[in-house]
């Protein structure tokens, strides 16, 4: 999907130059730390970052690339300076094809027998299918639970000078599957065609 990539690249570029000044640091300042209000200029301004789907006549909004944007400014600058932002943890995890497989591995997530035969034929589910928008919204879901267990467990334990948030874990899952990956292939990912991830 090169074209439309480029198309993309094109898009923010002239968006940047116009409306920001060319430069993304001013719209980071817009945003005045807040996590939210950068993901909602970015979603507002740039259509290209618009991920959403209709799931059984309801709007679904992941925003992958838009909250990966966030998340990577804030891990970049170490959650300091232009990458500080007050509700960072409002962030949900970036709803990919990978993350599933860490997910599935660790027992987080289990697929049904029909959608695990669908996942491995390798068919090509059509982005926002009801398959795939129910795979990306329990990714969601699971990484959100397994985040408020770590809390709790974080807790129970008296530990309260580590913090951590769907971010940090989404970034452990995406990093265990890289290193893992022969073991992890016997897991099928679902194929979408889209610019969103």
């Amino acid at each position: 999907m090169i074209k439309e990539r480029v198309s993309n690249l094109h898009e923010v570029g002239k968006i940047l130059v116009n409306k920001y000044k060319g430069s993304f640091v001013n719209c980071l300042e817009q945003a005045d730390n807040s996590a939210q209000k950068l993901l909602e200029l970015v979603i507002t301004d740039f259509p290209c970052y618009r991920d959403e789907a209709d799931y059984q006549g309801h709007k679904v909004a992941f925003y992958k690339r838009a909250q990966i944007l966030i998340g990577d400014i804030w891990a970049s600058f170490r959650g300091k300076g232009l990458g500080f932002f007050t509700d960072i943890d409002s962030i949900t995890m970036f709803a990919d094809y990978r993350i599933p497989q860490s997910l599935i591995h660790f027992g987080a997530l289990k697929y049904s027998d029909e959608l695990m035969a669908i996942l491995k034929s390798g068919v090509e589910l059509p982005s926002g299918s009801p398959e795939e928008v129910e795979i990306r919204a329990c990714c969601i879901h699971a990484v959100s639970m397994v985040c408020e267990e770590v809390h709790r467990l974080l807790q129970e334990e008296g530990i309260q000078n580590l913090s951590i948030n769907s971010i940090l874990i989404d970034h452990f899952l995406w990093d265990y599957r890289r290193q893992h990956a022969e073991q992890l292939e016997t897991i099928p990912f679902h194929k979408t065609r889209c610019i969103y991830y």
